[in-house]
């Protein structure tokens, strides 16, 4: 099969081939994908949801923005009223805005409600601290004041006086916390010396026994005596007191003596107590016709003590290097003279003296009943 194609020669110069005819163009139609022809270039309007929408869900924080895309720009140099939220501290409050809102914590439902109670608490733990560390610096203060107006009224009564006496102050004592306005109150040692010592109540002198066994006469170094005895107000009466001796079971032991007050005003003034009580003695020496250990008791013994309250003390004797206030003794020492005394009558059965085993070892009583035993302990004299 033959094809035959008709060549037709075209004059050089002739150009209309290769031109298009400009009135016979035009631009193409805007197709869309569902068919119809969009005619119209507007911007598309705005959504009803958007529109809608409340301010505080389009704007995180602070008021809406000022400027509208549909607005013509403000002329230059034109001059507004700036809020606190424009700016250069605008633009920063704004970056904190957008901030806040990207946060998926603050961006959950209720999240500015958490955000309000955490900031909150932390307001009441701030004023809660401001608030106690003010009480307690006046607490302080206070305290340090009452103090210190204590040490001063302290200090101010220790101008020296002789005066004493049982109803009132004694000044011009020791410089302890007990000499003072509560006087007689407090616990305080006794130092003494063994005066004397009368045998008068037994047939056999070595069954009264005076500690520390030797008088001031015979030794001046070992004839020191010392008691520690609590002197408190009266449970009935606070205006009396009594007396007690301190746990210490190497000593007499007493409690809640009742001090009576005597020659009040006078310058023998002192506090009196006694009691009555067994002695028991451990004589040194054989006792009947066995080498046994003895213990003899003296059981009608009298223990009573005057202490005073302005007659002034002469032992342990001051030295220019000791003084009064420097007496040995667990307790401040008592400022006064003071004389205690052990007494015990003859009698029958007085003393009644046994062997380890309970047996008794003899007779030692004495017919006369005047007769009486003493230990004599005295802080003057000397």
């Amino acid at each position: 099969m033959a094809f035959i194609f008709n060549m037709r020669s075209v004059p050089l110069g002739d150009s209309s081939m290769h031109r298009r005819d400009q009135t016979s163009t035009s631009s193409l139609p805007a197709i869309s994908e569902d068919g119809s022809f969009v005619e119209s270039r507007d911007i598309p309007p705005i959504p009803p949801r958007a529109s809608n929408r409340p301010t505080n869900q389009v704007f995180v924080l602070g008021e809406p923005t000022r400027f509208n895309y549909l607005d013509s720009p403000p002329a230059y140099n034109s001059h507004f009223k700036e809020g606190p939220l424009h700016g250069q501290n605008g633009e920063k409050f704004m970056e904190l805005r957008r901030g806040l809102a990207n946060n998926k914590h603050v961006a959950k439902r209720g999240g500015w409600f958490r955000l309000a109670v955490i900031a909150g608490i932390i307001v009441l733990c701030m004023i809660g601290l401001i608030v106690g560390l003010v009480v307690g610096l006046k607490k302080k203060s206070s305290s340090s004041s009452k103090s210190s107006s204590s040490s001063s009224s302290s200090s101010g009564t220790s101008t020296p006086s002789t005066s004493g006496g049982a109803s009132g102050t004694v000044e011009g004592g020791p410089s302890n916390s007990t000499v003072n306005s509560t006087f007689p109150i407090g616990t305080y040692t006794f130092n003494t010396y063994l005066s004397t010592v009368a045998t008068n109540c037994t047939s056999n002198p070595n069954t009264w026994l005076c500690y520390p066994y030797q008088t001031y006469a015979q030794s001046r170094t070992s004839s020191n005596a010392t008691f520690d005895w609590i002197i408190s107000p009266s449970q009935k009466n606070p205006n009396n007191y009594t007396i007690s001796s301190t746990q210490n079971y190497f000593s007499l032991i007493f409690n809640n003596l009742a001090l009576s007050l005597k020659s009040a005003g006078n310058a023998d003034e002192h506090y009196f107590f006694q009691t009555t009580m067994s002695k028991p003695t451990k004589p040194t020496t054989q006792l009947g016709s066995q080498n046994v250990a003895a213990t003899c008791y003296f059981n009608a013994t009298t223990f009573q003590g005057y202490l005073y309250t302005k007659k002034p003390k002469s032992y342990p004797q001051a030295t220019a290097s000791t003084t009064d206030t420097s007496e040995k003794g667990a307790f401040p020492p008592w400022p006064y003279a003071v004389k205690i005394e052990q007494v015990s009558g003859s009698g029958e059965g007085t003393p009644t003296c046994l062997d380890p085993s309970g047996n008794s070892l003899g007779s030692f009583s004495v017919e006369d009943s005047t007769q009486l035993c003493d230990c004599l302990y005295l802080n003057t004299g000397t």
